[in-house]
């Protein structure tokens, strides 16, 4: 038995994209999947729309139910007990205030979206798992660390009661990606175009793991979105931000005697700060001489979005003025459409609150929330708020108490994420610039305490209406991204069989072929390191040879590592977090030798790509990569 084993010396090699046909849109659409609300834009692809500064955007901002025209409908659906979705956006809401609520009432479903996030068990330890004859040539150790069931498959059919709280969040953002595409369609058809001309561009937060972007994915086909390549892409929303900021031409203010200057100056280092409904992301870009986007901070995060906010405003102001939490989690059982209610005044007087704000702030209580309070309850609403029954009365010590519950952590994400830029240095001598975008942003409270603390260190720019930022920037991605590289967020590898090395290498890892040779299984086959910048046009590419002639499938399993170099997939810092395979039926014909197979792998995209092209005949086989669903 022939082939080629891997070895750490000649692990992999950054070779150019493989050629393949590309998809050239004429019509491209964003799509602003947002916590809160979401929305579309899309235009033509032809020479009038050439120069992203002028380019001209269709959007809707007229959607059923809502109370002023908005480019973003609510990412909310009315649900059936069934599961039937019985309309969604303004207009879920709308019909959820005016329904008597009760036992067997439609509910109001929204924030779904963070949900995503959630992690099933954790992968078996690769030192649990049995001996296995290996089935693929020497190089690669294939024996199967992962269960199928854990790489994202569609789960089975049940009834809506009986999804966990990550099937109904899938459920509800299909259903909910399934209305925005047929308003894009709607958009498209108008403008006289086909549905296959059509590229579309869906965001996702920054700090969601490669499982979670492929979970998007295989939702947003699950909703009938294209899989054909390149005709679905994702954008990070800082990422999209950023694209709409540069090509909107927003100005950061001069220092002193120097002028100002556009984002796009060649040189500037940009953080964007976009603070949405459910989390707060972090990325930074450097421009380079050609004016494409270099990353330049390793993303992060938290779950610190507006969302968060409205949570602290429950669990402790309104559980403090009616008593105890029960009877607010209550209250949204009971009367969930009043409760709804007290929530949107909340959130209209929440992003009003600033700096200078001096009158307290007083929520009115909903006739039917008014009703279910009883005589001790109301007591102490007036002992509270100095006689005042009939609202939930927040003066603005308790308005700065309840955002710095969250701001204190924001700003240590911008100092992280400022630190790394600054370690790099700008010849230029250009500050950064802190860029504020997502619907959070709007609140001058939140903007006025991110130029406080980053003054001497930065310039902070919020543009006009900043929560419409990446859904314009998710257009400008479709039709041209503009991000040259991105750093990798963790080291990746995949698990092979080398050269058993006596006195280095454990005895339990050894193992002899059937040809004799001795070997070491389970080592890690770096392919890149945490933090390199990779260009989104190369591909770590390797080859593979099945072992045995009656072998229809490759695979190959992908591993990550918090280290730089780590030995083997079981060190510290080390999880398997996907599989890719390789269909050979196309090539069973040829002889055993004959079938090696480049998998090329790309890291530099939003999304990691698989790809694999016969060696004998040039042409591709068919390759998919499935991420663990704890990942």
């Amino acid at each position: 038995m022939g082939g080629v084993t891997i070895t750490l010396a000649r692990c992999v090699s950054l070779l150019f994209a493989l050629e393949h046909v590309v998809f050239e849109p004429q019509y491209v659409i964003g799509i602003d999947l947002g916590t809160y609300s979401s929305g579309i834009c899309g235009c033509p692809v032809d020479p009038g729309n050439g120069d992203p500064a002028s380019r001209r955007f269709h959007f809707h901002d007229q959607w059923p139910g809502q109370p002023v025209p908005s480019m973003k409908n609510l990412s909310a659906l009315l649900v059936s007990p069934e599961g039937e979705v019985l309309t969604w956006g303004y207009e879920a809401r709308e019909r959820a205030l005016r329904q008597p609520g009760g036992t067997g009432s439609p509910g109001y479903r929204a924030g779904f979206k963070m949900k995503l996030m959630d992690r099933a068990d954790s992968l078996a330890s690769p030192a649990d798992d049995e001996d296995e004859e290996q089935d693929t040539e020497p190089q690669t150790d294939t024996r199967p660390l992962m269960d199928d069931a854990e790489l994202g498959a569609p789960a089975r059919q049940l009834p809506w009661s009986e999804h966990s709280s990550l099937g109904q969040a899938e459920f509800l953002t299909v259903e909910l990606l399934k209305r925005l595409r047929e308003r894009a369609l709607a958009q498209v058809s108008m403008s006289g175009y086909l549905e296959e001309d059509v590229r579309y561009c869906i965001t996702v937060p920054a700090i969601f793991s490669d499982s979670d972007k492929h979970r998007v994915r295989r939702l947003a086909l699950e909703a009938g979105f294209p899989a054909e390549d390149g005709r679905l892409v994702l954008a990070l929303e800082p990422e999209a931000a950023a694209h709409s900021a540069r090509h909107r031409r927003v100005r950061v203010p001069g220092e002193g005697e120097t002028e100002p200057s556009d984002l796009a100056t060649p040189g500037r280092q940009i953080i964007i700060l976009d603070c949405g409904g459910g989390t707060v992301d972090l990325a930074a870009y450097q421009n380079d001489e050609e004016g494409h986007l270099v990353e330049i901070g390793l993303v992060n995060g938290a779950v610190l979005g507006s969302n968060e906010l409205n949570q602290r405003f429950e669990d402790r102001l309104l559980a403090d003025r009616l008593g105890k939490p029960e009877l607010v989690q209550q209250l949204k059982e009971e009367v969930p459409e009043a409760m709804l209610q007290l929530s949107d005044q909340w959130e209209r007087n929440k992003l009003s609150f600033g700096p200078d704000s001096v009158d307290e702030i007083a929520i009115p209580l909903p006739s039917a929330v008014d009703r279910k309070l009883g005589a001790t309850v109301r007591k102490r609403l007036a002992r509270k708020q100095r006689g005042e029954t009939a609202a939930i009365v927040v003066t603005v010590e308790e308005m700065r108490d309840l955002f710095d519950t969250v701001v204190p952590e924001i700003l240590d994400l911008v100092d992280a994420q400022l630190t790394e830029v600054e370690a790099r240095g700008n010849a230029t001598g250009l500050k950064p610039v802190v860029l504020m975008v997502g619907g959070f942003s709007n609140s001058p409270y939140l903007q006025h305490a991110v130029k406080e603390h980053v003054a001497r260190r930065a310039s902070v720019v919020a543009p006009p209406d900043p929560g419409s930022a990446v859904l314009y920037g998710a257009a400008h991605f479709a039709y041209a991204p503009q991000t040259r590289a991105r750093r990798a967020r963790f080291t990746y590898g995949i698990n092979v069989s080398t050269t058993f090395e006596p006195g280095i290498d454990p005895e339990e890892s050894r193992y002899v072929t059937s040809d004799g040779e001795v070997k070491c299984r389970r080592r890690f086959a770096k392919l890149v390191t945490q933090g390199d910048i990779v260009d989104t046009g190369k591909d770590a590419t390797d080859w593979y040879t099945p072992v045995e002639g009656h072998q229809d499938q490759l695979t190959v399993d992908l591993y990550t590592s918090t280290e730089e170099n780590p030995r083997y997939v079981t060190d510290p810092g080390c999880r398997q977090v996907g599989r890719i395979k390789v269909d050979l039926h196309a090539v069973m014909k040829l002889a055993l030798a004959d079938r090696k197979v480049d998998v090329s792998l790309g890291f530099g995209e939003t999304e990691i790509r698989a790809r694999a092209v016969v060696r004998e005949s040039g042409k591709e086989a068919a390759c998919s990569i499935d991420f663990a669903s704890d990942y």
